[in-house]
């Protein structure tokens, strides 16, 4: 912390400054010999004595942040050639790191002042070392805590601010909203004029709420976990905390343990207008008493489905592997209830709530056609679903073995030579087995028939397999294995072939 004492180099002629190397090559102080150098730190050490005896510092702060003895408090960095260099130091060099002692200071833009100091008028020359002092002043009080202790309180100040507080108290309203906002449900309400307007509002209404960033509102305490950079503004004794990431800066204010930020809200206006725009949505609402009837059919519905849940997932799960079968998807429609359970399936209506707006914001409906299918569905489902649910999956089950293949059905046919079902499977055996550990052209040679040395030494040619299609062309054998990944059967790996899971769940 501080300056390096092996680089520090202190005058009696200057006993406020504190001198110091510039700069990796630039290692010690031998001397100050020059005439403009002597005279230059005498105005320095005369402007920082009237600093003093006029405002009344306590300066020893300042002394004991840079870790300096003597009466130094203002560190000032000399080049090469035992010249001022015309920059002043900024206090944040000094911040929660160790220098290293082996080299001068580091020159780095960010750690300097942007004034020339050696060119100021004497008036100028007071201004700014003034302002720098007081950057000291208020820099030796931030590092009497750690980096992590001020981003810790400036997160519980930002939790503490009205705003924030009225986020957390609202945060179910507001999610509500932005839910809405996006809902499909928008569309089947009347009166799109005030739908139209509602929207509008929102837009207004949520620029508060949408302008803090998710991440740090999530709990009731801590920021983002990203990595945030700190600002210190020694005038009004603020730390701006920005988050490149989340885009959001906030000023704390060191002495009242408050946060502002960037735009000021109104927040006893922001609290108002979100209770409207809760109250003109429930209102909107109202008026669309058939719709909010038919969400309750359809929660009903879907209640009554649940009982026999188990059945129908069965009963999809038979008709995806006819679909499987017959490479061709199944018109669910044909069976009325279970087409109305695969729609449902996903559907989430909770039991309605005293606001409208909370409740409909719960509703979870991706596709509003359901609404026109919804008469035809009450017509359709009986008291007790059991029976035919259970009678349901029995025919699909039917369906199922007249789909399934035959051991002589032809799966495919390469050049006029049919390959069946029966083996098809004798050949997904061998992928199975062997297709992952040899390359496509060596399961080729099996399947042929062809005993190449290579096919002896693995002694592939004593599997069951060998020769399966010594009947086949071999040019036609590799067109096979082309034609088994077009169908899906299997799938290309890098070395060699694996069974789809198509082909698992129909073998």
């Amino acid at each position: 912390m501080g300056l390096p004492e092996r680089i520090t180099y202190q005058d009696d002629r200057y006993p406020l400054l504190a001198l110091a190397p510039i700069g990796k090559k630039n290692k010690q102080i031998r001397s100050i010999g020059h005439k403009f150098e002597r005279g230059l730190l005498s105005r320095l050490n005369d402007t920082i004595m009237e600093h003093i005896q006029q405002k009344g510092w306590d300066i020893s702060t300042i002394r004991h942040y840079l870790n300096v003895s003597g009466e130094a408090v203002l560190p000032v960095s000399l080049q090469k050639e035992e010249t001022v260099y015309p920059h002043l130091l900024r206090p944040e060099m000094f911040l929660w790191k160790s220098l290293p002692g082996e080299h001068g200071l580091p020159l780095k833009e960010t750690y300097l002042y942007d004034k020339d100091f050696t060119h100021l008028s004497a008036e100028q020359l007071h201004d700014h070392v003034g302002e720098v002092l007081q950057d000291y002043l208020f820099l030796a009080d931030i590092s009497r805590q750690t980096r992590e202790a001020w981003l810790k309180k400036m997160a519980e100040a930002f939790h503490k601010h009205p705003l924030i507080q009225l986020i957390h108290e609202k945060r179910e309203v507001i999610d509500a909203v932005e839910t809405m906002n996006q809902s499909a449900l928008l569309s089947v309400l009347k009166y799109p004029e005030d739908i139209s307007y509602w929207r509008h509002r929102v837009e207004i209404v949520m620029r508060p709420y949408r302008f803090m960033p998710e991440e740090w509102l999530e709990g009731q305490s801590g920021s983002c976990s990203h990595e945030k950079e700190l600002h210190f503004h020694s005038q009004d004794r603020t730390i701006c905390c920005y988050c490149e990431i989340c885009d959001f800066c906030l000023y704390y204010n060191v002495d009242d343990d408050t946060v502002r930020f960037s735009e000021d809200f109104d927040v006893a206006r922001a609290e108002k207008r979100m209770g409207t725009i809760e109250r003109q949505f429930n209102e909107i609402a109202e008026q669309n008493t058939k719709l909010l009837e038919q969400l309750d059919q359809l929660r009903d519905l879907k209640k009554k489905l649940s009982s026999v849940s188990k059945t129908l997932d069965e009963s999809l799960e038979v008709v995806q592997l006819i679909e499987r079968y017959q490479q061709a998807p199944v018109d669910l429609t044909q069976y009325p209830i279970l087409d109305m359970y695969n729609k449902l399936k996903d559907v989430r209506i909770p039991s309605r709530k005293p606001s409208h707006l909370l409740w409909l914001a719960g509703v979870e409906l991706d596709d509003i056609r359901i609404f026109k299918e919804l008469p035809k569905w009450l017509e359709v489902v009986p008291k007790q679903v059991y029976p035919m649910t259970s009678h349901l999956l029995d025919e699909l089950n039917e369906t199922l073995e007249e789909v399934k293949y035959d051991d002589e059905d032809v799966i495919l046919t390469i050049k006029g030579y049919p390959l069946t079902y029966a083996r098809t499977q004798q050949i997904l055996d061998l992928i199975y087995y062997y297709g992952t550990d040899y390359p496509a052209h060596t399961l080729v040679q099996v399947l042929a028939g062809k005993a190449t040395n290579k096919l002896r030494t693995l002694k592939l040619h004593e599997t069951r397999w060998f020769g399966l299609l010594s009947d086949w062309p071999e040019k036609n054998v590799q067109k096979l294995f082309n034609q088994l990944e077009k169908q899906g059967w299997l799938m290309k790996q890098q070395k060699g072939y694996s069974v789809s899971d198509y082909a698992e769940e129909v073998m």
